[in-house]
């Protein structure tokens, strides 16, 4: 043994970890799409129904949302489902305001040849869109991908039932969804699909309780089954919601999916069937298409109903995670806590063997390296932000060329890694093994009881590290084989670890790139007793910290805003009896919304009165234009030992929404026939014939309104007035911030 072959054999573990995150990396894509001709599901029939979906945007309550539900309608119905359109009014309260809207939901069944009472599985996507994008993606691609599995579906009908659910109002709070729960009782699995960007793999994020039967049938389901049960866990925590939430709350079980990248074309102009990954789409409907192939022939009786009768189920829970997006390795999480308590007992057993002479030391120099990067990449993105200010315009400030960043703060995590191993150069093979394992331990055991879907993350390479373990504890010496057994560990972290830092650099955007360097680093822990068989690490340090430089420093450079990388802008026009005002919620003015908001435009809060507005927004005066406002007419009024007022509100035709609110000591109203809080602000939506108000007062009271249409787009005035928008910028995406729109008011006392 000479002492060049631990260092080549090391640089061999190296290479070989590389080759493996590559090939995750490269696995982490969608399957190419299929052709009209094959058999199985399609991407290019599925495409057809997106070009016709995705026309224009179709909000709730819009002529095109008619169009869109009226055409998956006749689709269904010619490719022989039975279909209703089931149509509510649904009152949802959050943030401060409530929403009463009138939902159409297209329910299309086919059913199952098996005779007995039906259990059916319940596929769900929304065919609703935001009012800033045609929705080819969100959800467009899911609509027509249930399209065509329903073809698929009648042409061999399973044992089950199979429910296609095309949701009405998802983007406004999961109204259809919940519209569909007070209806129905779900018995059997709820698959729902969604989209948070244009392309990119299809995604399962997250489950029902007990799904272990649902994963297995996962598996099978697509050539990529992509997963993980850390997602699942953490989007958990998370404030977010799709219909799948409205399913679960009422006990159902499930699985929820989604594709999630290009997240500059989520709910913008942009969001068009040509911009649509072709390959998502087949992606989408490859994992429908298998999934009712399992879970259509399964025996969905009593014990797959839980509470309720709403899908609670056997089998347990599991714990699973994609190998190079084509294998889904899952087993019961109750192995979570057995497995973890054995390999950090054998651990210990190790270490007290192999007796590492600064093993805590070490062990929190390794933890430093993880809070180093974290720290570090914060800190060099709020530089990069002081530099480009118009960041900010941009979806979770979201640099477009992201690429640079992604691959400059990966080579900034390594780097300050390196570093790490060069302040250690001095440990030996034991030291550095035993405070790898240590703080993966440590690790294991504090993601077992608080996340234990994240646990297989730092279960397997603990596990494949104890042998080289094993080996130091026999011999003392830093040879060869020693480094060699450090190698497995390596290539189990390289297998696992990349995708999920891509997933969180992608889920929480660039912004949050601390979070995916500290995921990893706590891959690349392994590493350290690799490198530091390397005789100057600190060179590969300094080596890698320029590239970082490079790379960060590129992209800050690049970033602008270009034709084919537009800056999202918003200009509202406010109509009010008194006047009229030009509103903006962009961080600043630009060069559009500048003609319109001058120089110094006030910074201001009207978010009690106009709820919608949210947070502070720009305002300047603004020339007015004629617009027909919303109206009230009084349609009975009579007094006993109460007042009791009918009011009857029309908005004018061009409104998409109207807000209502009581000024006066009103506390008892309805509207249609449904309660409501007359202290709280109501939005009514698909009400474009009007509603009608009745509300109870003391007698002699007043009834004080203030109503306020909200139109989608300016009008030809006002936008005659702001002038068009140049090329270098686009309507801000829905969900970011308010967007274009004019905002007409009226007042009215009774």
């Amino acid at each position: 043994m000479t002492d060049g072959t631990p260092f080549r054999t090391a640089l061999l573990g190296l290479l070989a970890a590389a080759v493996v995150a590559v090939v995750a990396l490269l696995g982490f894509a969608p399957p190419q799409p299929r052709g009209a001709e094959a058999e199985g599901f399609s991407a290019e029939r599925a495409f057809v129904h997106v070009e016709r979906v995705a026309q224009r945007p179709h909000p709730i309550g819009t002529d095109d949302n008619a169009r869109v539900r009226q055409y998956i309608a006749d689709t269904a119905t010619r490719f022989g489902a039975v279909v209703d359109t089931e149509t509510d009014d649904v009152l949802l309260a959050r943030s401060g305001v409530q929403r009463l809207a009138t939902v159409h939901n297209v329910v299309a069944k086919v059913a199952g040849t098996d005779p007995r009472p039906p259990r059916a599985i319940t596929l769900v996507s929304h065919h609703d869109s935001v009012p800033t994008g045609p929705g080819a993606a969100d959800d467009g691609a899911a609509v027509a991908a249930m399209l065509e599995t329903l073809r698929t579906t009648a042409a061999n009908p399973p044992r089950n039932d199979v429910v296609f659910l095309f949701t009405d109002g998802e983007e406004l709070g999961l109204l259809g969804a919940r519209a569909y729960t007070e209806r129905h009782s779900v018995a059997g699995p709820v698959l729902n699909f969604e989209a948070r960007g244009s392309g990119g793999p299809v995604w399962m994020f997250q489950t029902g309780a007990d799904n272990a039967d649902h994963i297995e049938a996962f598996a099978g389901a697509s050539s990529r089954p992509i997963a993980n049960s850390l997602a699942a866990a953490v989007y958990t925590l998370l404030p977010n919601s799709t219909d799948f939430t409205v399913f679960t709350e009422a006990g159902a079980r499930g699985l929820n999916s989604a594709f999630i990248n290009e997240v500059h074309d989520y709910h913008s102009p942009n969001d068009t069937p040509e911009t649509l990954d072709r390959g998502s789409l087949q992606h989408h409907g490859e994992t429908m298409v298998g999934l009712v192939d399992d879970l259509g022939d399964d025996d969905l009786g009593d014990d797959d109903l839980g509470d309720d009768d709403l899908g609670g189920g056997p089998g347990g829970r599991a714990v699973y995670f994609d190998l190079f997006a084509r294998v889904l390795v899952h087993y019961p999480d109750a192995l979570v806590v057995p497995l973890a308590l054995v390999t950090v007992g054998l651990l210990v057993w190790l270490l007290v063997r192999a007796r590492p002479a600064r093993l805590v030391t070490t062990t929190l120099a390794a933890l430093g390296t993880v809070a180093g990067a974290a720290a570090l990449g914060a800190a060099v993105w709020f530089a990069v932000a002081l530099v480009r200010p118009g960041l900010e315009f941009l979806p979770l400030s979201e640099p477009y060329n992201r690429g640079w960043f992604l691959g400059g703060f990966t080579a900034l995590a390594l780097a300050v890694l390196v570093l790490g191993v060069r302040v250690l150069r001095r440990r030996s093979l034991t030291d550095l093994l035993s405070a790898t394992t240590t703080l993966t331990a440590v690790l294991l055991l504090a993601v077992v009881f608080t996340l234990p879907g994240g646990s297989f993350l730092f279960q397997w390479p603990l596990l494949a590290a104890l042998p080289a373990l094993w080996w130091v504890g026999r011999e003392r010496e830093s040879d060869t084989v020693g480094v060699a057994l450090a190698i497995p560990p390596v290539l189990v972290a390289a297998a696992l670890f990349p995708t999920v830092s891509l997933s969180l650099y992608t889920a929480l955007g660039t912004a949050l790139a601390a979070a995916a360097m500290a995921a990893t680093l706590l891959g690349a822990l392994h590493l350290i007793p690799l490198l530091g068989q390397f005789p100057a690490p600190g060179r590969a340090a300094g080596a890698l910290a320029a590239v970082a430089v490079l790379l960060i420093a590129t992209g800050t450079a690049l970033t602008g805003f270009t034709p084919t990388q537009p800056r999202p802008d918003s200009l509202i026009y406010l109509r009010e009896p008194a006047g009229a005002t030009w509103l903006s919620p962009d961080p600043a003015t630009d060069p559009w919304t500048v003609k319109a908001l001058g120089d110094n435009p006030e910074r201001v809060d009207l978010s009690d009165t106009y709820p919608l507005l949210g947070d502070p927004v720009l305002r300047a005066p603004a020339p007015a234009h004629d617009l027909p406002a919303p109206a009230a007419q009084v349609l009975t009024d009579a007094t006993t030992d109460r007042r009791e007022v009918s009011v009857r509100v029309s908005p004018a035709p061009q409104s998409w929404r109207t807000q209502l609110t009581v000024t006066s000591a009103v506390t008892e109203c309805a509207v249609d026939g449904t309660k409501v809080d007359a202290t709280v602000p109501l939005e009514l939506y698909g009400k474009r014939d009007g509603a009608t108000l009745t509300c109870s007062a003391p007698t002699g009271a007043t009834l004080d309104l203030h109503l306020a249409d909200q139109w989608i787009g300016l009008p030809d005035g006002p936008a005659a007035t702001a002038g068009p928008r140049p090329p270098d910028s686009i309507l801000v995406p829905s969900g970011t911030r308010p967007h274009d729109c004019a905002l007409v008011t009226a007042t009215a006392r009774f």
